[in-house]
């Protein structure tokens, strides 16, 4: 379950996305980490009234709290104030990624080896670029092995992907994933 705290600034987004992204990334990820948390990914959306959504995991693996999303927002909106690179106003978001969650980080692939994911590759593999599949963890520095699923069906051979051809990897919401969050196994 996914949780989040909204908080109002007075800033907004100029349009160089990426450049904010990176800068944000360079001042916020020390900080969270000190408070154990991991920045997983930031998403910037709108203009006038803009959202600035922050999506934390803790690094201890337990769940992201209420009390954790007040406690990054205090800190995450003092920082971004002091900084001072967002211009108009915006509603500072945390959250926590949720079960379904993300894939942003080549760890990601092998934290959750042996669930189902659905990867959009920027180049086909296999002749489709929108992949269902199985994770069965990291070759190496920037290779992902899979089975690919086919009509609902696990393949039996592994296949590789580069994780710099990954555009988008989510996982997918099963009773095993569930089961597996219930049971703090992941």
């Amino acid at each position: 379950m996914a949780l989040f705290l909204l908080v109002t600034s007075s800033f907004w987004f100029p349009k160089m996305k990426s450049f904010l992204d990176e800068r944000i990334t360079e001042v916020l990820e020390p900080i969270l980490e000190e408070k154990g948390f991991e920045l997983i990914e930031i998403n910037l959306s709108g203009s006038g009234n803009s959202i600035l959504q922050l999506v934390v995991e803790r690094l201890d693996r337990k769940n992201v709290t209420i009390d954790d999303c007040v406690s990054i927002s205090r800190s995450a909106g003092v920082t971004l104030d002091v900084e001072d690179f967002i211009k108009n106003a915006y509603r500072l978001e945390v959250t926590s990624p949720g079960i379904d969650r993300k894939l942003t980080k080549l760890e990601h692939f092998d934290r959750y080896k042996g669930f189902e994911a659905k990867i959009e590759s920027r180049t086909p593999l296999n002749g489709h670029t929108n992949i269902k599949c199985q994770l069965c963890g990291v070759l190496n520095s920037d290779s992902i092995r899979l089975r690919l699923m086919n009509e609902g069906k696990l393949e039996t051979d592994e296949v590789n992907i580069l994780f710099s051809n990954v555009k988008k990897a989510k996982l997918i919401l099963t009773d095993e994933l569930i089961q597996a969050s219930q049971s703090n196994q992941i």
